[in-house]
């Protein structure tokens, strides 16, 4: 276990039978062995590929929203994502899986850009959004997902929105395995506040709708 820690502390900041309660949005969940906190994809790279390589059991933690976890807790590495790095190109928003949604959306909304408003209303980050297909007001992420770049068996693989199979409130990734690195969505510029109505409207509705101030799955 000490030489564990040791590696794994090269690739983040490491902590010691961590209660996962305090990383999921339910306020739940048992200790892990270790939880490792990535804040770049290139880190994340460089520890998936150590772990596959060793035969270490993980698990990925995003923002810890849409997820129950057990009392009993994680026999291996949790890997919590926290590499937040978001670009705009055109009108594509290149996104860490780290990235709160929320933030993403109001980067667009910032930028003049149309097509993740929904973004504002779902918890969590866009890795997880991604791969669960999250959705809103009738819209679903993968309306905005270009690509994604994936981690799987040691190498990086780039996956169309196609190929990422998409269902209600899920995605092949689920089944085909791997772990989300970047995420791209394909936007629309506009030249008038669009983007901030729309945003404006999926809160309004949310807050009519959902239970505020409770500890749930989002």
């Amino acid at each position: 276990m000490q030489a564990l820690y040791k590696e794994l502390q090269k690739f983040g900041k490491v902590k010691t039978n961590e209660p996962l309660a305090k990383h999921t949005t339910f306020k739940i969940g048992g200790p892990a062995d270790f939880l490792v906190i990535i804040d770049s994809i290139e880190q994340l790279f460089a520890l998936l590929s150590y772990l596959d390589a060793e035969g270490v059991p993980y698990a990925i933690f995003g923002g810890g929203s849409n997820m129950l976890v057990s009392d009993v807790g994680f026999r291996g590495v949790v890997i919590k994502i926290m590499a937040k790095e978001a670009r705009v190109e055109g009108e594509t928003i290149i996104a860490d899986a780290g990235c709160l949604t929320v933030a993403l959306a109001q980067l667009s909304i910032k930028e003049g850009l149309t097509g993740f408003e929904l973004g504002v209303g779902v918890p969590g980050t866009i890795g997880g959004a991604v791969r669960g297909n999250a959705g809103a007001m009738g819209k679903e992420t993968k309306d905005a997902v270009e690509k994604i770049e994936l981690y799987r068996d040691g190498e990086i693989v780039e996956l169309s929105n196609k190929a990422c199979e998409f269902g209600y409130r899920t995605s092949g990734i689920k089944t085909l395995g791997g772990t989300i690195l970047r995420v791209y969505l394909q936007l629309s510029k506009t030249t008038d506040k669009t983007g901030m109505k729309k945003a404006l409207e999926h809160l309004q509705y949310r807050n009519k709708t959902q239970p505020q101030g409770f500890a749930s799955t989002g």
